[in-house]
């Protein structure tokens, strides 16, 4: 059989939180909190409540891009029989027999690389559990660190319904395959941790609080990062809108940091419980602020949380029909995520959200309807032939990935957005980028949005 590249897919389970504090909580210095996965025959494999195997992108979808792939080699291993080798192995990994220190998710895929190619992984995602536990500090840690593995195994499981390694899989057997019919979900900023914890610090520095205004603002602080909607009060809506305002106004780039943390969560909360009335009054100010942001040079964390907001505001239905007046300014911000010398990961993810949920959600009766239609076709088609001329998609198939299927679900409602795909040229840029998505689970779904065309 034709050789197997065979690559090791390491995330950092902390998303950048070791690197920032680890010197200071555990007294030594670590880059991240490791979990590996290995990536053969177009699946991810990796040990999570059991051993199971999902196409990447879709491991990418929930967790980001991979904070370092490393290339392991190829293998002449025939799929069916290393279907073979897990199904002996399994008893070994399975949601009772997890380890931190000696039967973890990197064990795991050690012991498949070394069947694949005959070699380890690196020594120091192996060593990592071992270290940060033998310190003064460490031990406190350990509940944490299991708690990340055991969170990202059924968070997976939830969104993505892996498949168990329980029988031998086909030799032709490819990814599961995905329609432009499987882009209903609407895409929302939501992760607890996007700086929840440095809000609640700033806003007595903004404003003083009355005790019945701390309540409020720690009722949404328990929503951020529980999700729990039981304690929410409708009337804490106004006052969380009026803070928001203060915050923009101190026109500072610490307030408006916060101001931006702040509304991403009051977006949030009308999301998750809908039925608040907001005044008009009070969010025309704070929009006005964020147009103002979109004109602004903004460094990255403040870039990331502006295209949160946008992506949650048009989705809270109190704010919806306001966040929609400005649809054309906010595109023409999204799309420059791209325009920069460097575009990080996190902020063209965050950005190709938007771009899916406004070509999904757009109806011809949509103000400026013609300038929009122009300015998301006319965004598809220069960002895919830009990855279109790069390299294999590997690390931005999820974002390609979404863009395509935007475009593909505006096509498919909107005659006249294909005859303008066309003449911008997306016949011959899709078809340059639909050789990379071969192996990927998305491929038949770029081949829809060219048969619109």
């Amino acid at each position: 059989m034709t050789d197997q590249r065979v690559a090791l897919h390491v995330y950092d389970l902390s998303r950048g939180l070791a690197r920032q504090m680890s010197a200071s909580l555990l007294g030594m210095h670590i880059d991240g909190v490791w979990h590996t996965g290995v990536c053969v025959y177009g699946l991810e494999y990796f040990y999570g409540g059991g051993i199971q195997a999902v196409p990447p992108a879709q491991v990418a979808e929930t967790y980001g891009t991979p904070y370092q792939v490393v290339e392991l080699g190829t293998t002449q291993v025939d799929q069916a029989d290393f279907t073979s080798f897990l199904q002996e192995i399994q008893s070994r990994f399975t949601a009772a027999t997890y380890n931190l220190l000696s039967n973890n998710c990197n064990n795991f895929s050690n012991e498949v690389a070394n069947f694949l190619v005959g070699s380890n992984i690196p020594q120091h995602i192996l060593d990592l559990p071992q270290q940060v536990l033998s310190t003064p500090m460490g031990a406190m840690f350990r509940p944490m660190f299991e708690d990340m593995q055991g969170r990202m195994a059924e968070s997976i499981q939830s969104h993505h319904n892996p498949s168990p390694i329980a029988a031998p899989v086909s030799r032709t057997a490819l990814p599961p395959t995905k329609t432009l019919a499987s882009y209903a979900q609407t895409y929302i900023s939501c992760l607890p941790e996007l700086h929840v914890e440095r809000i609640a610090g700033r806003l007595d520095a903004l404003k003083a609080l009355s005790p019945d205004e701390t309540s409020a603002i720690q009722r949404l602080m328990h929503f951020a990062t529980s999700k729990d909607t039981t304690q929410l009060v409708p009337s804490d809506s106004a006052f969380w809108w009026s803070l928001v305002a203060n915050a923009f106004g101190a026109q500072t780039p610490a307030a408006t940091f916060t101001a931006l943390c702040l509304l991403r969560i009051v977006l949030l909360a009308d999301i998750r419980s809908p039925g608040v009335v907001v005044d008009t009054m009070l969010m025309s100010p704070v929009i006005d602020q964020l147009l103002q942001q979109t004109q602004t040079t903004l460094d990255g964390p403040h870039r990331i949380l502006l295209l949160s907001v946008l992506l949650n505001g048009l989705e809270a239905p109190a704010s919806k029909a306001q966040f929609a007046e400005h649809l054309g300014v906010w595109l023409a911000f999204v799309w420059g995520t791209w325009q920069g010398p460097a575009t990080s990961h996190s902020q063209a993810e965050m950005a190709a959200c938007f771009v899916l949920n406004v070509c999904r959600d757009i109806r011809p009766s949509t103000a400026d309807y013609d300038m929009i239609q122009f300015a998301l076709v006319g965004g598809c088609a220069e960002v895919l032939d830009v990855h279109a001329s790069q390299g294999a998609l590997e690390t931005t198939a999820t974002i390609v990935e979404r863009i395509v299927a935007g475009l593909g679900l505006l096509l498919q409602k909107d005659v006249g957005a294909r005859s303008l795909a066309a003449e911008v040229g997306l016949v011959h840029v899709l078809t340059r980028l639909r050789p990379k998505t071969t192996a990927l689970d998305f491929h038949s779904v770029l081949g829809e949005v060219l048969a619109l065309i």
